[in-house]
């Protein structure tokens, strides 16, 4: 049988094909909001939790001067803060929990302007994701007997907060975080085997499916027990022993970024935008000021061309 140029070139591609690496290709790509989000040279950040409470902050990657924009105080009083940062134009939507500490939670969908350093709460609720010029979240209604909201549904409105509209009740008991995908919406949720699922959801509120842990990429990584890679370009992100590593598909050279405790906990999470990542994780010190050996978390920017260089954004004692 006679075998064709074509043919060859068909077989050779293939076989390419087959070894090319499969999670730098992914076919879905996800993006979850967390505790920061990138315009330009610029990176936002805030973080909650083990004792931590920052304000909302900014700082140049190029410069690397730090700037707040605005605080986490509400009505004069400490806040849990702002999460699930999403920027469009001048302006940060965000979950923004108005009470302090194990008080409960009060969530609002939080607007900043970084310009004028201002926010504004546009209604209750958590976990935006901001699609287009919409702004798609989880509807909350504050429980006063258990001083904690309550999750009513997906839901719908523009950047300014207003037309808001139902797109589905809760497609889970439980939703642990909201995001993307193309132009379908994302939900975090377990299944019954206790493993951690992206289902895809239409603008609609209509369940696409469950995606593919070995054909799904995405940019945050915050929990150790997820299945799904963080990936960026050609090179896939990932926690070993308490070690934040970079594999890259090009060269197949793995390069270690930070370290942090091995334990499980080790690695909170982190997020890529492009060539920076902003990576929390704690460590175990002896803490001076309590004469003990405890947690002391880091908050780091760091750069991820040529060598990895590293830039502290917060220190801090957990729990403190």
């Amino acid at each position: 049988m006679k075998i064709t140029k074509k043919a060859v070139l068909a077989i050779m591609c293939l076989s390419l094909a087959a070894f090319a690496p499969g999670k730098a290709h992914a076919a879905n790509k996800v993006q979850i909001p967390d505790g920061a989000c990138r315009k330009g040279n610029d990176i936002y950040y805030s973080y909650s939790g083990s004792g931590l409470r920052m304000d909302l902050m900014k700082i140049n990657t190029k410069t690397h001067k730090k700037k707040m924009i605005v605080s986490n105080k509400y009505k004069g009083r400490t806040t849990n803060g702002f999460f699930d940062l999403n920027i469009k134009g001048n302006n940060i939507y965000a979950t923004y929990n108005i009470v302090d500490g194990s008080d409960g939670f009060n969530f609002y969908i939080c607007k900043i302007n970084v310009k004028k350093k201002t926010k504004k709460l546009l209604t209750k609720g958590h976990h935006p994701i901001v699609i287009g010029n919409k702004i798609y979240f989880v509807k909350t209604k504050y429980n006063k007997t258990f001083y904690q909201d309550q999750d009513k549904g997906i839901y719908v409105m523009n950047l300014s907060g207003k037309k808001i509209r139902k797109v589905c009740k809760m497609p889970s008991s439980y939703i642990s975080s909201l995001g993307s995908c193309g132009k379908s919406l994302v939900y975090e949720h377990t299944d019954s085997n206790q493993e951690r699922v992206y289902t895809r959801l239409s603008k609609q509120g209509k369940r696409l499916g469950d995606l593919d842990p070995n054909d799904t990429i995405t940019s945050t990584y915050t929990s150790a027990d997820s299945s799904y890679d963080c990936g960026v370009d050609n090179k896939s992100y990932y926690v070993t022993g308490g070690k934040v590593l970079c594999t890259d598909y090009d060269t197949d050279k793995t390069t270690t970024l930070v370290r942090y405790d091995s334990d499980h906990y080790g690695v909170q999470s982190f997020q890529v935008f492009g060539d920076v990542m902003v990576v929390r994780g704690h460590r175990q010190k002896y803490i001076k000021k309590y004469h003990y050996m405890g947690s002391k978390g880091y908050i780091y920017l760091i750069h991820l061309k040529k060598k990895p260089t590293k830039v502290l954004l917060k220190k801090y004692i957990c729990g403190e």
